[in-house]
Formats: C-alpha cells, structure tokens, sequence
C-alpha cells in the first residue's frame, strides 16, 4: 500500500478511534455507575398530560415516572392497558410524550382534544395509582403490555405547570458505554502506532545513504 494512502487512512481511523472513546466516556459519565437515563418536561397547558407505550414501554427497563405541580395541588398518577387508559381519556385535552430527545434529557410534547378530562379519578381500569400533594410517583415494570400513563390533577383546581419526569435504569448500559471508550481508545492508539512507524520508514528512506527506490548510483 502507498504510504500516502496508508497515511489517509491512518488519520480516518485515528479521528474514527477518538470520536469513538470520546463519545463512549461522555455517555459512561452521563449514565453514571447506575445507568440512569433520566428526561424531563414542563406543560403549561391544562389537561392531563400522557406517556404512551412507544415511550412508556420502548425498553426493557422499568420506568420511573414523577410529575410535580409548581402551585402544590394534588397530583394524580396512574397507569392503565393503553385500550382502557384511551377509553377514559376520550377526545379531552390531552398533552402527550411524543419523543424522548438523548442526550440532551429532554421531552417532547404533542397537545390534542378539548374539554377538560373527566372520569379519571372515578375510573376503575387503572392497574397502578399514586396521588400526592405538590407530586406523585410510580415505578411502572415492563413486560405486562402496552401501557399509558396518565397524570391528572387530584383536586378540585385544573392541572397547569407541571413538570413531568420519566427515568430509566440499567447498568448494563454504564459498562456498554464503558466498552465502547474503551474500544475506540485502543483502535486510535494502534492506529497513532501505526502512523508514527509509517512516518519514521519515509523519513529514514530520505536520509543521506539511503537512496529512493529506481535512482541508480
């Protein structure tokens, strides 16, 4: 192989190695030793705010919901089959999860219907419920089907300026993290090796002694 070209390809696989490590360490630190992925959003509008299954149950963790109220009132939490939890929440005003954005932890939100929201406090469907004053928290397990959870207000006032959080744990994912820096480490380090032998070959080829390849003496 040219050393021109072995050079190029030394420098790709150097910034390759690099961005692998760097992105690697940069996820292990954000994880932490626990593997906590945690996303936050805040809804102004009224209505109840709502996580459906393609956030709820897109991986095999278990997902740790908590909704805040900044004015203290009561605060409903509950988790219902998606089937029954859409049956009670109707065409009402609803803000749903829409997307989870990594790394920068955030939420995103997707309004829709009208009216507020009735029948939530008095429905029977809902497999967990948690209710607190100022905010609420559940621990909602995988593997028992599409789920939706649900965040209501648990008082007479309408729900407004409430911070939802939903969090997500694995450790698996901290030493995967690991890996991956620790691959990209040892690739940009072979590769570095590899380009500093390449460099010192053609700079001993042009000393006095050591006459380029075809030249005749």
């Amino acid at each position: 192989m040219p050393s021109t070209v072995r050079r190029v390809l030394g420098v790709v696989v150097v910034v390759l190695g690099g961005a692998l490590a760097i992105s690697g360490a940069w996820n292990a630190v954000s994880l932490g030793p626990s593997g906590e992925a945690r996303f936050s959003v805040t809804s102004k509008d009224p209505g109840a705010l709502v996580v459906e299954p393609v956030v709820l149950n897109s991986v095999e963790a278990p997902a740790r919901i908590t909704a805040t109220r900044s004015d203290g009132g009561g605060v409903l939490l509950v988790v219902a089959p998606s089937v029954d939890a859409r049956a009670v929440l109707g065409r009402s005003a609803v803000s749903t999860v829409s997307g989870v954005h990594y790394p920068a932890g955030t939420l995103e939100l997707r309004s829709s219907g009208v009216g507020a929201p009735t029948g939530i406090t008095t429905a029977d469907v809902w497999r967990l419920s948690a209710k607190g004053a100022g905010s609420a928290r559940l621990v909602v397990n995988q593997g028992v089907g599409p789920e939706t959870a649900v965040v209501a207000s648990g008082d007479a006032s309408a729900l407004r300026d409430v911070t939802m959080t939903l969090t997500w744990a694995d450790r698996a994912w901290f030493f995967d993290a690991l890996a991956v820096a620790l691959i990209g480490s040892i690739v940009a380090v072979f590769a570095l090796g590899d380009l500093w032998h390449t460099r010192s070959e053609a700079a001993g080829s042009t000393r006095p002694g050591h006459p380029h390849k075809g030249v005749t003496t």
